[in-house]
């Protein structure tokens, strides 16, 4: 909890924690486990705090450093059971006292802001004035020489003094080193704090600089493109491979991934630039005027300074987890990327919550035991701070692989409402420093309301009456493929390849909705075929729904793209129940779409273009295609490896979208059936197109044969599929990656929750 004990936090405030009351004597420890946290944290800190000596108290902290003295002593002058501000403002013999103590130790610039300060808080306790240095003018050295002195310990503090006190010159010095430790501590709260957002700048801006340079490559002709060997020898070993072995998109288990070495490194060097800033920069030492062993020093400042640390990860992890950034716009890279990145700045600060709250109840329950737990449990920052905690820990607990992957709508609803609850709680839990932390809960609520914002702006771009926009949808099941049909007529804007949409169908209550699917093709102008569509006919052989008759009757046409979607379970296989409802005959549903999401590839650029892809994954080289095959800088071959499950699937692509691609011998496709089925066609020129391999796909073998054909340029090697097939072209490529004179970039097309 952040704000545990907050009024500690500042001098002059700390009696307001105590009620006004004597303080709360540390009891013994009621369990054992207590002190040996203490102890062994106190051990791990002592390597990397230092010891120091204690500082000459100088001006910043002098005027503190005497009423702090104070703030245990009662003067009989005093109403019984004030606050230590209350008696500031009323004892007289407190206020000479500080005086004098001001005269001995301070400044005059020093006491006059003390005595501007507590003349300020007196006026809003009662209204009362604080006297100025005249109140002692009277006072000779002798007199002040006469003066009782006290120190921590002595006198007894259960009297109420009826005369003037002045600390000793030792009790001044620690209390004076207490507020110098004090405000360096709290100086690397506030400097760790703006650490994390300054370590994520500079990956934004090497990721920039790396678009920018890739940019500029690009546009030189491909017979100057060069390889320096650091070059090739970063992609191997930083940028292509997985973090270790073959696994990447393939899970461990089914508790996780892990991204891309190069990703997981930027982690783990944020992983440790947050470990180095929990344990460093701090300054323990007995005797510290708030809390005199070592290991109340580590429970309180560690504490705070781990909740700061999570508290300022805020943003970024509600930055990171938004489709819609400003970041993906700058980098180029994908959400996918992101989505990594937001999960495990997610996970680290609920950790770093863990930490905070048990570091304060511990804190706790050492000062005053159970009693003072249930005390602070009333307090509104307190307890909104642990239920803050307790919500993280479910968000973490809630978004685990598996339901992330088989039931990701539950994911989702659960994962929103607890993200609200955070920050309503932390807001409440923030809410005693008046104000000074609130934008870190404010600037996650901006960036959730932007990312909708734009959701909304790009729904309304591509159909401005998306309420009325309808789909078709139809279902082949030797196939097992759905194809959705979408007009864009009505988009301001053009269809570009390899992007990618969130598609919404409002026909039911759950429009809410979303899930993403790249584009397969876009028509150049609509196609009105007669006949019926039905489960054996091929997916792109139907117009006879009563909108596509009115169309072709009237003459007129629409640009349409087309969507191949492989049903699973819950979004997909509620789209297949629509087309099944509607049998032979398309479904029409209302849909909105929102989009387009990630950025073209520029395949062109490559003398050859390799895809390994797998069942629906055909879509990524179909959405490149056609600027593949008429750029007037197209690669001399764009080869495609396509395995599949069931012929019908792969006749039927064969016999639309692939069938215009075919007239030269640019574009070469083999297709792996992987299934018992060896049904094709009796169409043998449709099967003339391709290669047909009945076995699984190998793509180390596609790989390495098309880098030994001996001939120079570059390759790109895309790969859309299933995670063992994307896992092994990625091992693959980099195994590969050599200084040669043939230039082999990696590209992965998924999507991943």
């Amino acid at each position: 909890m952040l704000a545990a004990l907050i009024p500690h936090l500042f001098p002059d405030s700390h009696q307001r924690l105590e009620l006004g009351q004597e303080p709360v004597h540390p009891k013994k420890m009621r369990s054992w486990w207590l002190s040996s946290t203490a102890y062994c944290l106190a051990t791990l800190f002592f390597v990397y705090s230092a010891l120091a000596a204690a500082p000459v108290v100088g001006g910043k902290v002098c005027g503190k450093a005497c009423r702090q003295t104070f703030r245990t002593l009662r003067f009989s002058d005093a109403p019984d059971g004030v606050f230590f501000a209350v008696q500031e403002c009323t004892s007289r013999f407190y206020q000479q006292s500080v005086h004098l103590c001001w005269e001995i130790y301070c400044s005059e610039d020093v006491w006059i802001l003390e005595s501007r300060s507590i003349n300020q808080t007196c006026q809003e306790i009662d209204g009362s004035q604080f006297p100025t240095h005249d109140i002692i003018a009277g006072f000779t050295d002798e007199d002040v020489v006469q003066i009782a002195r006290f120190n921590a310990t002595s006198p007894d503090r259960v009297y109420a003094f009826d005369q003037l006190m002045l600390p000793s010159r030792a009790f001044y010095d620690l209390w004076g080193r207490t507020l110098d430790a004090h405000d360096y501590i709290w100086d690397n709260h506030y400097y760790y704090g703006w650490a994390m957002g300054i370590f994520w700048a500079v990956v934004v801006a090497v990721g920039v600089l790396n678009r920018a340079l890739m940019q500029w490559e690009a546009c030189r002709p491909r017979a100057f493109r060069t390889q320096r060997r650091t070059d090739v020898w970063f992609k191997r070993n930083i940028l292509a491979p997985a973090t270790f072995g073959r696994r990447c998109v393939q899970d461990f288990g089914g508790w996780g991934t892990l991204p891309p070495r190069v990703q997981t490194l930027t982690l783990t060097l944020f992983v440790l630039i947050n470990i180095v800033c929990a344990v460093n920069g701090y300054r323990f030492f007995e005797g510290y005027g708030y809390y005199p062993t070592i290991g109340m020093q580590i429970l309180r400042h560690v504490s705070d300074r781990t909740g700061i640390i999570s508290f300022a990860n805020f943003p970024l992890i509600w930055l990171f987890g938004m489709r819609n950034n400003v970041v993906i716009w700058l980098t180029g890279w994908d959400f996918k990327t992101y989505n990594n990145f937001h999960r495990w700045v997610g996970r680290l600060a609920a950790l770093q919550a863990v930490i905070h709250s048990v570091g304060y109840t511990a804190l706790i329950l050492q000062r005053g035991g159970w009693d003072y737990f249930w005390r602070m449990c009333n307090m509104t920052y307190w307890w909104t701070g642990e239920l803050a905690t307790i919500f993280m820990c479910s968000l973490i607990g809630l978004s685990v692989y598996w339901l992330r992957r088989r039931q990701y709508e539950v994911f989702l609803l659960l994962h929103i409402i607890l993200s609200i609850l955070v920050l309503i709680t932390m807001l409440g839990h923030v809410s005693i420093f008046k104000g000074d932390y609130d934008a870190l809960v404010w600037i996650p609520v901006m960036i959730w309301v932007l990312d909708r914002v734009v959701r909304g702006a790009r729904i309304l771009a591509f159909s401005p009456q998306f309420w009325n926009a309808k789909a078709r949808i139809a279902y082949n099941e030797d196939a097992h493929m759905i194809r959705m049909v979408v007009p864009v007529s009505s988009s301001l804007y053009s269809i570009k390849p390899g992007t990618f949409y969130y598609l919404m169908v409002l026909n039911k209550w759950n429009f809410w909705e979303s899930h993403p699917f790249t584009v397969a093709s876009v028509s150049r102008d609509a196609r009105c075929d007669a006949g019926s569509l039905n489960e054996h006919s091929p997916l792109l052989n139907y117009s006879s729904t009563a909108s596509e008759e009115m169309r072709c009757w009237s003459g007129k046409s629409e640009q349409e793209m087309t969507f191949l979607i492989r049903p699973y379970d819950s979004f997909t296989l509620r789209l297949k129940e629509y087309a099944d409802a509607q049998r032979p005959k398309p479904a029409t549903v209302r849909v909105a779409i929102d989009g387009p999401y990630g950025k073209p590839l520029h395949l062109e650029r490559f003398c050859k273009v390799l895809f390994i892809v797998g069942g629906s994954g055909i879509a990524v080289p179909l959405s490149y295609l056609d600027r593949l095959t008429r750029s007037p800088s197209r690669p001399k071959l764009v080869h495609i490896h396509w395995a599949v499950r069931q012929c019908a699937l792969a006749v039927d692509v064969l016999s639309h979208e692939l069938n215009s691609s075919f007239n030269s011998r640019q574009v070469k496709i083999n297709i792996y059936v992987t299934s018992v089925d060896s049904r094709r066609t009796e169409d043998e020129d449709i099967c003339r197109l391709a290669e047909w391999n009945f076995k699984r796909l190998n793509a180390e073998e596609v790989i390495e044969g098309a880098l030994n054909t001996g001939e120079e340029g570059s390759l790109a090697v895309i790969t859309s599929g299933p995670a063992r097939m994307a896992d092994e072209s990625r091992y693959a490529v980099a195994a590969r990656m050599v200084h040669s004179s043939l230039h082999i970039e990696y590209f992965e097309e998924s999507f991943q929750w």
